[in-house]
């Protein structure tokens, strides 16, 4: 295995001028970069840089110093493919010291989404291509020879020739931009000195909206002609976070301008680039009458995470990719920050809780998880390390955690310290955590040592007896499977975050006792999801106190939803039963929170995952759920009205979709009459829309099914062919099985989009065994489009998800077990064994009793 090569160790670049000349005709792109920078180190005989997939066709090497500029000769080109790397000779020494270094080169456009691709799409009945960039994490190496790391941080002139008529955008304003006969070359702006993955351009037919932010920074959302106006919202977060974020972080945004651009192909859900923030159109577009309040909110929560990593990431950058969380946990940490103050009537710190630690609680799980600090030695390793549940979601639980633990104002001043003393740098963990021992008077290093740099996280055991002064307190770690194999002797020190004042807030030993003071309130650990660990309450009378404290109302609606989700995980790791979970529903009767709802539907979807395809377990089950919804569909209905706040809008889509999904009579026939009656989807209240669409293709006919391909393959929106999408894939008939599946290698599915249309094929038990058999027929295929993406992994990652027998292990193993040689795989099919082999003994624990359990407790 080859490791990685650090190229800044011997040459450091101060200023890249680069020439780009794209052929969207011929789908190629020449260039011409002049690299300034120093060479460091031993004197040797070449100079390195990175390159993937280009033809270096002429170079040239200029050495600066007190005599003036030598010229070097160069006596070979070498192109090391299998290193990614281009390699000058030269005729003689090269000694340390100030060099430029001139290349011409030749490359590719390619349809993989990421170097210089395009993206394609249609107006007025027309076919037309965007050509636009994707560099994080190692891709900017396909479109210019350069040290492609991130310390490697330098500043940019860059110039771009393009057909005459199209915008040209980058990270920076427009310096000059002048006509070529056919072609427009548009030089912009110096960047400012940041990472070759930051570095971005567009080109094609866009328009945009525009505002400015109090501080003066011009905000443009860009999108293609007929989308324009639905950047409208994502301007309007734009322009808020900016301002919030300049308030918050002591330092004002750095550019005079920040665009935003929707493209119609774009792999990730988003990318920060400097003032040039790229996207996933269903991540910025709004439909603002037709469009649901989950899009809203989602589209929210996105601006401001990119927003955020024009600091965190943009401004001061890791050393190197094994520090990603200090971009990644932090940008997902903040973008609920910022929301929650733009937004407070969202209760967005619900949806964290439910969506982020939860998240990470599963994932995190499992015994060879990764840490957040994750060590990488090998190019392929990088992409591995994008996974969304640990570097994302669990390091922006954990930061949470830091945050209520020394006090948001502590943890304020310690980043804007931080970005004092490190803006245009790069840092690793160690300067972040000097900065918040500062400002909290507590070795934060210490702290966050272990729920850095180790898998997993505790599950702290209580026993206490309601009225007494004392509880007992224990913690291991907590794993889905209780046979997998660890050494004893995993400690953090865990704030336990409780509803009482402890006389000891922090639990660092294997075991402790601590007192509980006198108090009305129910005694629950983690308290709205403060910390990062699932409480065990081992004594009967304290649970007791926990449902009555729920049927008083004295539990607020993160500990009710955190209740729920921690008897989930519990169950999960055999701690408890699944049917201890699935009583604990009745203490949640009249229950109105929607995040709430969201936790109730968790041990629901266990016990169907038990039951599946067992009719006489399936139908009490759906009687129960009918019961259950009940009261709030008779109350919420399925029409939206114009004075329903956000968490209305979300409950009312909850509800009616756990009631259709079970089968609900009254309701399917309301569905069904709903979805033969309507021409548009803007007929369809937004919030129940969805729905509709699964009734017609669930349980309607051939022509139904139809219906919604004609609908999904018309619609220019990205987010209404999403919720299309989502119904179709639930059909019950083989025929529209093979149907969706040819699709997938068509052209009315985009590439981008195939990972959502063949997880929801594969979660449908009716087209489980087909969705496989597409996976392993066409491997070769996706190797093809998607090896050097960072989805690639997720085909094994969600098959491992959804599969829960011995046979389904067995074909998982058998395929994608001789694979683990691929780095970019091997991680996810690991991982994936383990998950389901958490979960068949978590089936065989718990079925014959779900069953036995619905046979006689549900009438």
């Amino acid at each position: 295995m080859k490791s990685v090569s650090r190229l800044y160790e011997q040459f450091q670049p101060a200023n890249y001028l680069l020439h780009l000349n794209p052929d969207p005709k011929a789908m190629t792109f020449t260039g011409t970069v002049t690299i300034r920078g120093t060479k460091a180190g031993r004197p040797s005989q070449r100079l390195t840089f990175h390159q993937k997939g280009l033809k270096i066709t002429s170079a040239r090497i200029i050495k600066h110093d007190k005599k003036g500029d030598q010229p070097v000769e160069i006596v070979r080109i070498n192109n090391q493919d299998s290193f990614d790397e281009v390699r000058l000779h030269a005729a003689g020494p090269l000694y340390p010291g100030d060099y430029s270094v001139t290349m011409a080169f030749e490359g590719t456009i390619t349809k993989p989404m990421h170097g210089i691709y395009p993206c394609y799409f249609t107006q007025d009945g027309t076919d037309k291509m965007l050509i636009a960039t994707q560099f994080e994490s190692h891709h900017a190496r396909e479109a210019f020879p350069c040290v492609d790391e991130p310390e490697a941080k330098a500043t940019f002139d860059l110039s771009l020739t393009s057909p005459v008529g199209q915008t040209a955008i980058a990270n920076t304003p427009v310096k000059d931009q002048h006509n070529e006969g056919d072609q427009t070359v548009t030089s912009f702006e110096t960047t400012p000195k940041m990472s070759t993955y930051l570095l971005a351009f567009i080109f094609g037919d866009l328009g945009y909206l525009e505002a400015t932010t109090k501080n003066g920074v011009l905000v443009r959302t860009y999108a293609t002609p007929d989308h324009v106006q639905e950047t409208a919202h994502s301007l309007a977060v734009a322009v808020k976070v900016l301002e919030f974020f300049d308030d918050y972080f002591g330092i004002p945004y750095p550019l005079p301008k920040l665009d935003m651009a929707a493209l119609p192909d774009f792999s990730s859900g988003a990318m920060e680039n400097w003032g040039l923030v790229t996207y996933r159109e269903v991540a910025m577009l709004l439909d603002d009458k037709n469009g649901t309040i989950e899009s809203k909110q989602y589209i929210a929560t996105v601006v401001a995470h990119e927003l955020s990593h024009q600091w965190f990431g943009n401004l001061v950058t890791m050393k190197w990719w094994d520090d990603l969380w200090l971009n990644e946990s932090f940008a997902t940490l903040m973008e609920y920050r910022a929301v929650d103050a733009i937004y407070p009537e969202w209760h967005i710190w619900e949806q964290f809780i439910s969506h982020e630690a939860a998240s990470a609680k599963r994932r995190d799980s499992l015994v060879d998880v990764q840490p957040i600090r994750c060590e990488v030695n090998h190019p392929d390793e990088i992409s591995s390390l994008f996974d969304p549940s640990i570097v994302y979601a669990k390091g922006g639980t954990v930061l949470h955690m830091l945050m209520h633990h020394i006090g948001e104002d502590a943890f304020r001043t310690g980043l804007r310290a931080y970005f004092e003393k490190h803006r245009y740098g790069n840092t690793r963990a160690s300067d972040l955590w000097e900065a918040f021992s500062a400002s909290s008077g507590q070795d934060i290093a210490a702290f966050m040592a272990d729920w850095i740099n180790k898998p997993g996280y505790p599950m702290v055991s209580v026993d206490w007896t309601p009225g007494s002064g004392k509880a007992a307190l224990s913690q291991q770690r907590f794993l889905s499977d209780p046979a997998a194999s660890i050494e004893a002797g995993d400690l953090w020190q865990t704030p336990l975050a409780a509803t009482a004042e402890l006389g000891t807030p922090v639990l660092s030993l294997a075991k402790d006792e601590v007192a509980v003071p006198t108090s009305n309130v129910p005694f629950l650990l983690n308290h709205d999801g403060h910390s990062y660990f699932v409480p065990r309450y081992e004594n009967a009378a304290h649970r007791q106190s926990l449902v009555q404290g729920i049927a008083d109302g004295q539990i607020d609606t993160i500990d009710r939803l955190l209740l729920l989700d921690n008897f989930t995980m519990l169950q999960r790791g055999g701690f408890i039963s699944t049917v201890d979970a699935l009583e604990l529903l009745a203490a949640y009767e009249g229950e109105q929170a929607e995040s709430v709802w969201g936790a109730i539907a968790m041990p629901i979807a266990e016990a169907r995952r038990l039951i599946e395809g067992h009719e006489p377990s399936e139908a009490p089950l759906n009687r129960l759920i009918s019961k259950l919804t009940a009261p709030l569909v008779a109350k919420l209905g399925w029409d939206d009205a114009p004075d329903d706040d956000a968490s209305t809008l979300r409950l009312r889509g909850l509800v009616i979709s756990l009631a259709v999904g079970a089968k609900t009579p009254e309701l399917l026939e309301e569905g069904r009459k709903r979805f033969a009656s309507f021409t548009k989807p803007e007929e369809l209240s937004p919030s129940t829309r969805s729905v509709v669409y699964f009734v017609g293709a669930r349980h309607g006919s051939k022509a139904d099914f139809d219906k919604l391909i004609a609908l999904h393959n018309t619609s220019t929106s990205a987010d209404e062919r999403d919720e299309i999408a989502s119904a179709l894939t639930s059909t019950q008939e083989p025929a529209n099985h093979s149907q969706l599946l040819e699709m997938l290698t068509g052209d009315d599915i985009r590439r981008q989009d195939l990972m959502h249309w063949w997880v929801w094929l594969l979660r449908n038990r009716f087209a489980r065994d087909a969705s496989w058999d597409w996976l392993v027929s066409h491997w070769g295929w996706i190797e093809k489009e998607f090896a050097s993406d960072k989805s690639y992994s997720y085909f094994a990652r969600y098959a491992s998800n959804i599969y829960s027998t011995d046979a389904e292990f067995q074909k998982f193993q058998d395929f994608f077990g001789p694979k683990k040689s691929q780095l970019g795989l091997a991680r996810d099919i690991i991982l994936g064994e383990q998950e389901i082999t958490s979960r068949i003994a978590w089936r065989q624990r718990n079925e014959t009793d779900v069953k036995a359990w619905l046979a006689k407790r549900v009438p």
